[in-house]
């Protein structure tokens, strides 16, 4: 019992370490891109790190492994954060006008609606879906709309499993600048990672990464 015990507060403090280790990582790099040039690449490559964990090598060396997905993917990263900080940007602009024209109950607001739906379900899959598939840019937000809508079971989860990371980095600031991105990547991967071994499963879909 107490070799149970002690051997579940080990494991339990070493992903405590790990998480904010790739946590501070994921903020660094995204500093040193001045965030602008450095948020999509460095959240990349902290999904990276999380999916080989999720696959069970934990045993990677965090900076290595990071500092590599940051480096191999920063132009394809940073094309894919300015399509969705521009996307984010469109919606913004489009929800302000829409406030000002005291139009919340249009058919219009509808469909800004149902297309932030959208734009959320994709916001949420393309991290996983790029670090796990070895495919063109075009195709990681085509597999993201289409895995997120043909799993809406594992899409509920992972969007449970998002609000729960992002309720906990709210308890306390220590845990914003520690968990926050780290925690979100893990337990979405997670759930995104069930959907595509699901996805496998059914149609023997080959194009993972290694």
């Amino acid at each position: 019992m107490y070799h149970f015990v002690a051997n579940g507060i080990y494991r339990f403090c070493e992903w405590v370490t790990r998480l904010a280790y790739l946590n501070l990582l994921w903020g660094l790099f995204t500093l040193c891109g001045l965030v602008v040039f450095g948020i999509g690449p460095s959240t990349v490559a902290m999904y990276s790190v999380s999916r080989q964990w999720l696959l069970g090598n934990t045993d990677i060396r965090i900076f290595s492994s990071f500092f590599a997905a940051f480096k191999q993917e920063f132009r394809k990263a940073n094309l894919l954060g300015f399509i969705l900080l521009g996307l984010a940007a469109i919606f913004y602009v489009d929800f302000t006008i829409m406030e000002s024209m005291n139009e919340e109950t249009s058919v219009m607001a509808i469909i800004l609606l149902s297309l932030l739906l959208v734009f959320t379900v994709l916001l949420l899959f393309v991290f996983p879906v790029y670090v796990h598939y070895d495919i063109p840019l075009v195709s990681t937000f085509k597999y993201a709309f289409l895995i997120g809508f043909s799993k809406p079971f594992h899409t509920l989860g992972l969007v449970a499993g998002g609000i729960g990371a992002i309720f906990v980095s709210l308890l306390h600031v220590t845990v914003i600048i520690f968990f926050s991105g780290s925690l979100f990547a893990v337990i979405t991967t997670a759930f995104a990672l069930k959907a595509f071994q699901s996805i496998s499963s059914q149609t023997g879909n080959q194009e993972a990464r290694q």
